[in-house]
């Protein structure tokens, strides 16, 4: 058991290495589109297929009460509260579908200011017996969420950041730790924003999904979610070394304690 905890490290970082890889080369592939799509024979072929997607945008605009989007909207973000049955950047997707930039940023920002709150009072109410349980299945977590980190506001704002790591998780741990609520949200709101604001200017430009405003927030999206990931290999990497080097130092030093003795 021992030795498969000393390998969690080195697993993660692999899986950090690798993901940060794959979030490039996506990147670089977007790029490739965008360049292609500025070829004459490609924009007319495009072109054709712009008519059939403007059908669906007048049947989206044709839409009656849009306070009534709006209530469903903040439904949706309620259900994934409660359940993982869907991502969130599917409802980032949808509001941009649906609204103007300037507007579905607002709604996507008070759905996730509503998800942050409520998963954070949920957290208190579980208590710390379940954050024990919870870090458990979540070896990255528990690896940040130590003593000290509980505490680091920059363990939150990575947590938050990397896309990999659970939205309801982390925010009822800090819950269950009763972190002081306000620097909470105020770091989760800000290391969440570069996510909230990319998808939603792609629903806001899904009708005209081959286009650089389509895909310009993804390949940010990507390239951003790389250099995080790369940084928590690194992060990782030194923290895995460091306390490597406390151990055999405290082995070290308990060998010459009984050597002495």
């Amino acid at each position: 058991m021992a030795a498969k905890r000393s390998e969690d490290p080195k697993i993660l970082i692999r899986l950090f290495r690798l993901l940060g890889v794959i979030s490039f080369i996506t990147a670089a592939a977007l790029l490739a589109i965008v360049i292609v799509m500025q070829i004459d024979s490609v924009q007319e072929k495009y072109r054709q297929y712009l008519d059939i997607i403007s059908n669906f945008e007048n049947v989206v605009a044709a839409l009656g009460s849009r306070w009534l989007i709006v209530i469903v909207i903040f439904l949706l973000y309620i259900l994934r509260s409660l359940t993982p049955i869907y991502p969130y950047p599917a409802i980032f997707i949808i509001t941009g579908m649906v609204f103007p930039a300037r507007y579905a940023l607002i709604i996507d920002a008070v759905g996730m200011a509503f998800t942050f709150a409520f998963r954070y009072y949920t957290g208190i109410q579980m208590g710390e017996g379940w954050m024990n349980k919870a870090l458990h299945r979540h070896p990255a977590i528990d690896r940040a969420f130590t003593t000290e980190g509980k505490s680091d506001p920059w363990v939150l704002f990575a947590l938050r950041f990397v896309p990999i790591f659970p939205i309801n998780t982390v925010s009822q741990l800090y819950g269950a730790f009763e972190y002081p609520f306000l620097k909470y949200f105020i770091i989760s709101m800000a290391a969440y924003s570069y996510k909230l604001i990319s998808y939603t200017f792609i629903g806001n430009n899904v009708y005209d999904p081959l286009s650089g405003r389509f895909y310009i927030p993804l390949i940010v999206l990507f390239v951003i979610s790389g250099i995080s990931f790369f940084l928590m290999q690194a992060i990782m990497g030194l923290t895995f070394r460091f306390s490597k080097k406390n151990k055999a130092a405290k082995a070290a030093k308990m060998k010459g304690n009984a050597e002495n003795e």
